[in-house]
């Protein structure tokens, strides 16, 4: 049976043999690279938390703001398509980082412009897919969120009333409900159905059809143990990157920079997914064979 345990166990020994054995800074700066265009677009997000009316703005300043209201529109608007563009390379470049950083974990290497080229056609697959998703991910929290304000507006236009309590509980379940369906969505198309993509040259849609047909009948469970060690696994993993980050005087947290120093972490937990994957189904093991041992000579 699939173990979660002996997955991290191997993964573990497989990163101390990439990284370790021997040491070679080069190869950390290279294949640091190729974590880093990985990781685009999967880490940071705004926060509005900060932004607000906390006790109100200076007169002086909602004046200026509303004689010049068209300007601030213009900025605004500017803003906005700035982010989505600047999303939507990071996606671009992220698809294709998941294969580069995939083929130089494979085969201990570290690579950029071959696999970059090799694996074109798979990462703009990905790209499309990850746009199209990310779209229809955001229409459903939209959809909920005006089915939300739909319900409770009403509820609570005359104040507070005791009975609007459940439906907004409801709603926040059912928020956490589908940003978890959608971060493990994320979490399993990357875990495994990259290495899929790229051992097959399959689809996103194609890759996931598959690991849903030969995959995961019978080793739900096993997939759910993965996860849940992975989550507590992530937790740690988080908190040694904010001491690292500190430890270096925040000079780990640059972003390419980051990518280098928290290596051992990103070529972790991409084996780990591999050896779990392997363990499932011997076909599904993408690691290449070790080399035999040459024949001894005669005398």
């Amino acid at each position: 049976m699939p173990s979660a345990s002996t997955a991290l166990s191997r993964a573990l020994e497989r990163m101390e043999g990439i990284l370790f054995r021997p040491f070679d800074a080069g190869k950390w700066f290279v294949l640091g690279f190729s974590a880093f265009l990985a990781s685009l677009g999967e880490g940071g997000s705004f926060n509005p938390g900060g932004i607000g009316n906390h006790g109100g703005a200076p007169a002086e300043i909602q004046s200026w703001v509303q004689d010049h209201m068209a300007f601030v529109i213009a900025l605004a608007v500017g803003i906005l398509v700035f982010a989505l563009a600047l999303g939507i390379l990071f996606a671009w470049l992220s698809s294709r980082g998941a294969f580069m950083f995939l083929d130089n974990v494979l085969h201990d290497r570290a690579e950029v412009r071959e696999p970059w080229r090799r694996f074109r056609a798979q990462g703009n697959r990905l790209f499309v897919f990850t746009l199209v998703a990310g779209l229809a991910c955001i229409g459903a929290f939209l959809l909920l969120v005006l089915a939300g304000a739909v319900v409770l507006v009403p509820m609570l236009k005359d104040g507070w009333h005791f009975a609007a309590l459940l439906p907004i509980l409801l709603f926040a379940a059912l928020f956490v409900v589908l940003l978890l369906a959608v971060l493990l969505f994320w979490a399993f198309l990357r875990d495994f159905g990259v290495p899929l993509m790229a051992r097959q040259g399959l689809s996103p849609m194609e890759a996931l059809g598959c690991l849903r047909r030969e995959v995961l009948p019978g080793h739900a469970w096993d997939f759910t143990r993965f996860y849940l060690l992975k989550f507590v696994l992530a937790l740690g993993a988080g908190l040694l990157v904010l001491a690292a980050g500190c430890l270096t005087c925040c000079i780990g947290f640059l972003p390419y920079l980051s990518a280098v120093l928290t290596l051992p972490v990103s070529v972790f937990f991409r084996c780990y997914s591999l050896e779990f994957l392997a363990q499932v189904d011997p076909r599904w093991d993408f690691f290449p064979a070790p080399p035999s041992e040459s024949a001894p000579a005669q005398p």
